[in-house]
């Protein structure tokens, strides 16, 4: 499918009383979750321990 056939199911499956600003919403939600499973399909992630050490890390 499509990035172009993916937005327009979305955009579907919307209620039809749905703003632009909420449909906007969902499909950038769904590309970001989209983004993140190709990530951690690729190996492109984390251990919690690293995200624990750069957190720490942070200005406070």
């Amino acid at each position: 499918m499509t990035p172009k056939e993916k937005m327009k199911a979305l955009i579907e499956e919307q209620p039809d009383d749905a703003t632009c600003e909420e449909i906007i919403r969902e499909l950038v939600f769904a590309e970001t979750v989209e983004r993140g499973l190709a990530d951690a399909r690729e190996g492109r992630v984390l251990s919690n321990e690293e995200m624990r050490r750069r957190i720490r890390r942070w200005p406070k």
